[in-house]
């Protein structure tokens, strides 16, 4: 769900931009802190080429259903992709994925290492995708160690270990107690918190890519795909605006997508897309190392936003500042909420009743 900066949940749609929190937000930004990192990313910095960071939600991925085969013919795909365009992504894994009726299953840790195999890293996205919004804090810890349990010892394979963690939903806390005791919890356990730039709504186009595929409407897939590619170029203009109207120059980007059928299926039109607008693909520790990301982040509240506006609220943007975010198109909209008749009768109904694993904005449940 989206806020408007007055604190009302939206309900139609008609408001794209990110909430307002109620008042934590508002004001609690350090000045000193603020104007020493601002003075140094000096207005009307170039940045040529354009870079951006690359990241992978839901590991192993994100499916309708989770049996084996799907799991490896997306990670195939979508791995054979990365390798063919050379982007040096980041996967976050849901550890839970890894089980079957409790046991775990070699084989689908066996599709981590294929990550692995390509050098390309892992992070900790929680054991079963819990929201910190509604759980008890200690709770969503002991999550998060659990699920890092599995990846931590492919890692220690090669003599890495696992340092960037990412918040189901882009929740991080209601309040900024629980906001901050959480990052001392993560920093004690060796994490960095992996942030997010260019958030989208990637998940609704996904479902519907979905419920297209196994309705076998090649159709539908074609065309949900290319209003998929059409969507995130705009979606890049947008966050590339509010960068240079935060910021004054286009910081390196952070993309947030999940893996899944879509983007395996889609990721040499995707990947044109963003090479079009002029990126070269860099890793997360690469573009972290700009100074945006030492700005301070006071925002608390129940919606899961890009760090570009979460520093925003936390200098006083409100309303205005947030405007011209993108739409999903309404038929892509309308297959994710009421896809087509099943044909032939028999296959599974896949109609979801609450929004997927994902990372971006806010959930459905908030």
């Amino acid at each position: 769900m989206l806020w408007t900066p007055e604190g009302n949940p939206v309900t139609d749609g008609s408001f794209r931009s990110p909430a307002a929190r109620d008042s934590a937000a508002s004001a609690l930004c350090t000045a000193a802190l603020c104007a020493a990192v601002l003075c140094s990313v000096a207005p009307g910095r170039a940045q040529t080429p354009r870079r951006v960071a690359i990241t992978y939600d839901d590991l192993p991925a994100n499916i309708f259903r989770g049996d084996l085969s799907t799991f490896q013919e997306i990670t195939g795909s979508l791995l054979a992709g990365i390798a063919r365009h050379d982007i040096p992504a980041i996967g976050f894994v849901n550890e839970s994925k890894l089980f079957v009726d409790d046991m775990i299953d070699p084989a689908r840790v066996e599709l981590l290492r294929s990550w692995m195999e390509l050098g390309l890293e892992l992070g900790n996205h929680s054991f079963s995708h819990p929201d910190i919004n509604t759980t008890p804090l200690a709770a969503y810890q002991a999550d998060v160690l659990r699920g890092e349990e599995w990846t931590r010892a492919l890692l220690e394979e090669a003599a890495r270990e696992p340092r960037f963690f990412r918040h189901p939903f882009l929740h991080t806390g209601l309040d900024l107690e629980t906001k901050r005791s959480f990052e001392g919890f993560l920093e004690e356990h060796g994490y960095r918190v992996a942030p997010v730039t260019i958030d989208n709504q990637e998940w609704i186009f996904a479902r519907a890519y979905d419920h297209a595929h196994v309705r076998h409407d090649q159709g539908l897939k074609k065309r949900i795909a290319t209003e998929y590619v059409a969507y995130m170029d705009s979606i890049f203009g947008y966050y590339e605006q509010q960068s240079r109207a935060l910021l004054g120059y286009e910081l390196p980007q952070i993309l947030l997508l999940h893996s899944n059928r879509l983007n395996a299926e889609v990721m040499d039109e995707l990947v044109a897309a963003i090479k079009e607008r002029g990126y070269v693909f860099i890793t997360l520790e690469e573009a972290l190392e700009d100074e945006a990301f030492r700005l301070p982040d006071e925002y608390a509240g129940r919606a899961g936003i890009t760090w570009l506006h979460r520093w925003a609220l936390t200098q006083g943007k409100r309303g205005a500042f947030f405007a011209g975010e993108p739409d999903v198109p309404q038929f892509v909209q309308d297959v994710y909420e009421n896809p087509p008749p099943l044909s032939p009768p028999g296959d599974p109904d896949l109609r979801l009743t609450r929004r997927p694993e994902s990372g971006c904005k806010a959930s459905s449940q908030a």
